[in-house]
């Protein structure tokens, strides 16, 4: 691995991480906070605040940093690289940040161009250009023609000539500026962007209100600031937004360890939220290596004849799929050189290649493709009839059919309709499913995930292969031909109903995965050339690591091992880390609650807010840090069976038990002010109310679990309990060190023994109370 290369990469990286902790509104409140304690003389003040935020934001910073690293580092090892040739004709594998202008780079089926270039040899070479123009109908690039970065290879092979690099191309400029303007986030990071914006218009509002307030009631001008910066810190969850990039970057490098690779960070979440996933056959459900079982030939053609004449497209064609391969082992072909006059590359948009030879009979078209697309086209009706029965009985048994077929004629049709066909052989083709398949089908299935088969192939083919490996509803099936007779409206409103789609060409793939993105958040899994479009199209895109290089860059997720069945893995560890960051958000919006519902009770009061800055930093040590630390660890270790990630939105999950609980907390906390002595009332810093606001948010943090996940396995309790023991030790030695007390502006002389007594007789209630809604919110869930 290139230790440069990833020293730039992250390099690059490190001002959006940088700027993502440093420029939040709540930070520029508090600097303006330090200042103006510089300004007003009370130095010490200042910089132990300056001192905790600028140890906040870096200690945020490195632990983004290392995750982006172990990010990199994964992506690097699995980069997708590129054939230059040499000048003296050798090949190398390159990445494409090493192609320079002036570089001749092979290119074959399924390759994506990975610069703007001129094609200076073209084999029949057809390429997309659905990434820029959006449109995936398939097009011939000759020598000479241009050819632009992104474009994918659809048939055909050839040679191009770099006329720049991949950044200088258009489609880079195009996708930076997505980047750019348009981030694509994930409903988790939408609804915590939403949490920050309206806190910040809250907040807002209340500094007006602290400002107007002082000023009438003649408060010192650092006593208005101090509290300006307490609410900014208590009322503001500022960590939430960081919390959650950090969980989902730590999610996508454990996931390499189930052999999944996630190529954008927060597919750490989409995996769990799957509600239609779409596959291809071939490739994903079984087995990408073809064997042919049997070489079927009509009445009148010799086995001979059969073999030269499938051996002379093997040869011309320079088609290098399986299941030509497969034919080669079978037949074992002799190469032989015969005069080519024309030649038309297999290609997923036609479902048929064709060359046209000179033989002893004249000009002669050998054909090979789908067996359905030959048979209206068959000139004797003997042959069609055949023909007809190999497709019917062996579709329904699931298994695969390729035809040979011949034609005269001295110009290559356009269309197979032109043609006047005859057949040669049909090879029947064998195939085992991937191992586990059946199994991950159930797995998705028994979470109500909707399985759709979207397919090439013949209609009764890939019907048997769905029964076999377990999916639903597999008697709704519709063909590529049947849905070209549908308007638009009728498309959106009906594809929903069907579970089996076949002779779909690729552009129907791309409109099938819109419609059904509109039903429910969509995946696709495929490897080939022809799923690019609909996986770049999808919610979430899967690549099998070894498909097409175009089909495996533009995915979100990829399988390493090439197995779906690794699927279900990733998808149970995003269950974990949804789950995790739902009790990190229960937390942060909890404590926002408690501070602004407790800002107004005592407002209404008279009285001003009676923590400062550093309770603040301390409280949060006690009720979001040291929580953290164990949730983190929750998230990256998993245990027990995890529960499906529920479909309710995101906010609509973990706000209602916040709230309530924020709401109850906020009166405790406010019943611990008017039971404490006058001296504390009217002091800045009320040490029974910061106490007040680290239980309610410890009892909080306790019971989140099993609200947000179902109820508390056993060894989770080991942890609270050992985690409540750590808080106790920790908040005993802050109150009793002086260096302590100092550094987090705790008030001395505490609180006489009866003041104590009742405030924790009030926190107990408050946990009964909080218990009480905890248990409303969990009941009928399961321990995990």
């Amino acid at each position: 691995m290139d230790k440069f290369k990833l020293y730039k990469t992250v390099t690059a990286e490190i001002g959006p991480v940088v700027f993502r902790h440093v420029f939040l509104f709540v930070n520029a409140v508090i600097f303006g906070v330090v200042i103006l304690l510089f300004v007003f003389g009370e130095r010490q003040a200042a910089l132990f605040i300056g001192a905790i935020i600028i140890f906040n934001i870096l200690l945020g910073i490195i632990q983004d940093t290392r995750a982006l690293i172990a990010l990199e580092t994964l992506q690097m090892i699995t980069a997708l690289r590129i054939i230059r040739l040499n000048k003296d004709g050798s090949e190398t594998t390159v990445l494409i940040e090493e192609i320079i202008k002036g570089d001749h780079i092979k290119l074959k089926l399924g390759d994506q161009a990975p610069c703007d270039g001129q094609m200076i040899s073209s084999s029949n070479l057809e390429v997309s250009e659905a990434l820029i123009t959006g449109e995936s109908d398939s097009f011939p690039r000759r020598d000479g023609e241009k050819i632009n970065a992104g474009d994918i290879i659809t048939a055909g092979s050839g040679i191009m000539e770099a006329q720049n690099i991949f950044h200088e191309s258009r489609i880079s400029k195009m996708t930076e500026g997505v980047k750019k303007y348009s981030a694509n986030p994930s409903p988790i990071q939408s609804a915590t962007n939403t949490v920050i914006k309206y806190s910040g218009y809250i907040l807002a509002l209340v500094i007006v209100f602290t400002v107007i307030r002082g000023y009438i009631i003649h408060d010192s001008n650092i006593k208005i600031v101090l509290n300006i910066g307490a609410l900014a810190s208590a009322i503001v969850p500022q960590g939430l937004v960081v919390i959650t990039t950090l969980l989902f970057a730590l999610g996508a490098s454990s996931y390499s360890k189930k052999h999944v690779l996630f190529q954008e960070i927060n597919a750490t979440e989409k995996l769990g939220r799957i509600k239609n996933l779409c596959m291809d056959k071939t490739g994903t459900l079984t087995d990408n290596v073809l064997i042919v079982e049997e070489m079927m030939i009509p009445e009148g053609v010799s086995k001979e004849e059969a073999s030269a004449l499938t051996s002379a497209y093997i040869t011309e064609s320079e088609d290098s799929s399986q299941i030509i391969a497969a034919i080669k082992r079978h037949i074992g072909y002799e190469e032989k050189k015969r005069e080519i006059l024309e030649s038309l590359p297999f290609s997923s948009w036609r479902q048929y290649g064709a060359i046209r030879m000179n033989s002893n009979q004249g000009s002669e078209i050998i054909f090979v493709g789908a067996p359905d697309v030959f048979l209206p086209y068959v000139s004797s009706v003997a042959q069609r009839d055949w023909l007809r029965r190999l497709i019917d009985a062996n579709s329904r048994k699931g298994k695969r059919l390729l035809c040979v077929a011949r034609s005269k004629a001295d110009v290559l049709p356009i269309k197979i309709s032109e043609a006047n066909l005859s057949i040669v052989a049909v090879f029947l083709f064998q195939s085992g499913f991937r191992q586990g398949v059946q199994k991950a089908i159930k797995f998705f299935q028994d979470r109500g995930v909707r399985i759709r088969i979207i397919s090439g192939d013949n209609p009764d083919t890939v019907q048997s292969i769905a029964v076999l490996a377990g999916v639903n509803h597999t008697e709704s099936v519709i063909t590529g031909r049947e849905m070209e007779r549908w308007e638009d409206s009728y498309f959106k409103n009906n594809v929903s109903k069907y579970t089996i789609f076949a002779r779909i060409l690729p552009e129907q793939k791309v409109k099938i995965i819109e419609a059904f993105k509109k039903d429910g958040f969509t995946a696709m899994v495929g490897d080939g050339a022809n799923d690019a479009f609909a996986i770049k199209k999808a919610d979430l895109g899967i690549a099998m690591f070894d498909g097409a290089q175009a089909t495996r860059r533009l995915a979100s997720v990829v399988l390493m091992n090439n197995s779906f069945s690794d699927l279900p893995g990733g998808v149970e560890l995003a269950d974990n880390f949804i789950k995790n960051i739902e009790i990190f958000a229960g937390i942060f919006i909890n404590q926002s609650i408690i501070g602004l519902l407790f800002f107004i009770i005592i407002s209404i009061f008279g009285y001003s807010f009676p923590i400062m800055p550093l309770n603040i930093t301390l409280i949060n040590y006690f009720t979001v840090g040291l929580p953290g630390i164990l949730i983190t660890y929750w998230a990256i270790r998993p245990s027990g069976k995890i529960p499906p990630a529920n479909s309710e939105s995101f906010l609509s999950r973990v706000i209602p038990f916040a709230v309530w609980c924020g709401v109850v907390s906020a009166i405790a906390a406010s019943v611990v002010f008017a039971l404490s002595p006058e001296y504390l009332k009217n002091s800045q810093s009320n040490t029974l109310v910061a106490l007040a606001f680290i239980v309610c948010g410890f009892v909080f943090f306790s019971l989140a679990p099993g609200v947000y996940r179902g109820m508390i396995a056993t060894k989770k309790r080991l942890h609270l309990v050992i985690l409540g023991a750590i808080e106790i030790i920790l908040l005993f030695l802050v109150l009793k060190i002086p260096l302590a007390v100092h550094f987090f502006s705790v008030t001395t002389p505490y609180p006489p023994l009866y003041a104590l007594r009742q405030s924790l007789l009030v926190l107990s209630l408050c946990g009964l109370v909080l218990s009480a809604i905890a248990k409303w919110f969990f009941r009928g869930k399961k321990a995990v």
